[in-house]
């Protein structure tokens, strides 16, 4: 029985850098350095919070200067500019189109990062389950439910699909899904692809 729903990973999923300046870190990493101790839930916070860089920070109590905001907007600008689809992405998505089967992405980041959905995907429809839309992150089950809350489907006739172990194959198949780890350039498995194009031929997809 093919699946009522196919959920991606956007980032090392979908997506890859071109080049990788890591600019919330850096300013992490500067508010160490000012004395600010770590919270164990700076990484959620950045990925489920919709504000502005500056209001972001500010939220947790981080105030950067005017010039290193001005650096990580930057550096946002470069990443985003030097985003790529996968070879094997267009592929996929066109033949998941063509069986009418559709189409989600699972993804967690901080707001910048969503854009890129309308730069390189914008003539795919996709139900867009996004961190700092939805408050939550992989692996939490909240963000799972929220999947199919709005797609209407029974998690056992879905198939995740991502390349993050923890959020992508063990939280999903926590949950109910069926998942695949896709780890690239390895043989296709009953638990891993090595390309996104294996998914078309799993039995319960090419049937």
């Amino acid at each position: 029985m093919r699946p009522n729903l196919v959920i991606f990973d956007l980032y090392g999923t979908l997506i890859q850098f071109g080049v990788k300046h890591h600019p919330f870190r850096k300013v992490l990493q500067w508010a160490r350095q000012q004395g600010r101790s770590p919270e164990p839930d700076d990484a959620r916070t950045l990925m489920t919070c919709p504000e502005d860089p500056v209001e972001l920070f500010a939220a947790m109590g981080i105030f950067p200067p005017a010039h290193m905001i001005a650096q990580l907007q930057k550096e946002i600008e470069q990443e985003l500019a030097s985003l790529a689809l996968f070879d094997d992405v267009i592929p996929t998505l066109r033949q998941l189109s063509d069986w009418r089967i559709p189409i989600a992405i699972c993804s967690n980041l901080a707001k910048p990062y969503g854009a890129v959905l309308e730069q390189l995907l914008p003539d795919v429809p996709l139900l867009k389950c996004l961190s700092y839309d939805v408050g939550y992150i992989k692996p939490e089950q909240e963000i799972y439910q929220w999947i199919v809350d709005r797609a209407k489907v029974d998690p056992a006739h879905c198939l995740f699909v991502g390349d993050t172990l923890l959020a992508d194959y063990e939280g999903p198949t926590q949950f109910g899904f069926r998942a695949r780890h896709l780890i690239r350039g390895t043989k296709r498995s009953t638990e891993t692809i090595g390309t996104l194009t294996d998914i078309l031929a799993l039995k319960e997809i090419a049937c």
